[in-house]
């Protein structure tokens, strides 16, 4: 009996060390490879004018820049000039989008509705914001005001790429043309890793993209009621309802007005547009630009791009998705 329990013991033992040398030998990133990080996804909100005409002649302008080119988990949200979104509200602890709703006297979904950035277009949860984080609280005015809200997918895992090694210390002619070999071949494997990973998130984005142009298409056929002609205070108002939806967002944010340009505001809160880069697009008028610039480096943005429609014609989709 002793002799069974002794063998038995040691046919455990050795289940147990090969069970740890197995969970110790897992899948763990290799000592010489590197994640590949990949440029930040578009975060992408534009105005663009109601006005009899001008979504017919801007939506298009907006399909073709969606054609051109996307990112994986590229966020898009299109607004309407409006005379008020409502207003902005603060988060303080404690706060929940439920308890603001009902605290406005609203529905959640009407809350959700408004402020699409605190839910999957972020890839947030509703139930979580933050102090500090700022809520639209709409006004009851501004329904259909969001053309259109939608993010595209994640695209494929991200390659593993070779970590270039470091040059070596007074080395012979022998090896630094050995290293130098070494490098050029293993930039010409990132680089088809690279190139093979992009290739697949085309793929992957070219249903989102067509998708996209698809719904534009439809609103640009569809007039929206109770359009208001641009002027400076709408332009105020929807400047601030799109900057809230745009700082609820990750990646390289951008905000284009493909209308109402001429409409520069009087005046733009400090670091109102910091990390946010703005472009204006067909604007024939060169002082409005020169205003624009001036008030938008002010604000802190991050860059500003006037357009005139020729330009916007021409130009528009490199400056977006590059």
């Amino acid at each position: 009996m002793d002799s069974a329990v002794r063998f038995c013991s040691r046919r455990l033992g050795l289940a147990a060390a090969v069970a740890l040398l197995i969970i110790g030998c897992g899948p763990t990133p290799l000592a010489n490879t590197v994640t590949y990080k990949p440029p930040p996804p578009l975060a992408l909100v534009v105005l663009v004018d109601p006005s009899p005409g001008r979504m017919a002649v801007e939506l298009p302008q907006l399909q073709d820049v969606i054609r051109t080119g996307a990112s994986p988990g590229e966020a898009l949200v299109v607004m309407v000039l409006q005379p008020s979104y409502g207003q902005s509200y603060v988060v303080r602890p404690g706060d929940n989008l439920s308890s603001i709703a009902s605290a406005h006297g609203m529905s959640l979904a009407a809350l959700e509705a408004a402020n699409p950035q605190l839910g999957p277009l972020s890839g947030r949860n509703w139930k979580l914001i933050h102090p500090d984080e700022r809520v639209t609280i709409p006004d009851g005015a501004t329904q259909g005001s969001l053309l259109l809200v939608s993010r595209g997918p994640a695209g494929p895992p991200v390659p593993q790429l070779i970590r270039i090694p470091p040059a070596p210390d007074n080395p012979t002619d022998y090896q630094r043309a050995q290293y130098r070999h070494t490098v050029e071949s293993d930039k010409a494997t990132n680089d088809a890793r690279i190139a093979a990973w992009q290739a697949d998130a085309a793929r992957q984005l070219a249903p989102w993209q067509q998708s996209v142009v698809d719904q534009l298409a439809n609103k640009a056929a569809a007039p929206v009621s109770g359009a208001h002609t641009p002027d400076t205070q709408i332009m105020s108002a929807s400047l601030v309802a799109g900057l809230t939806t745009l700082n609820g967002l990750d990646g390289r944010r951008m905000l284009v007005l493909l209308g109402g340009g001429e409409n520069v505001p009087q005046t733009l809160a400090p670091r109102s547009l910091a990390n946010v880069n703005l472009v204006i697009a067909n604007l024939s008028d060169s002082n409005a630009a020169a205003a624009w610039s001036s008030a938008a480096t002010t604000a802190g943005a991050a860059s500003v791009r006037a357009l005139d429609p020729a330009l916007t014609r021409l130009q528009l989709a490199q400056v977006i998705n590059h």
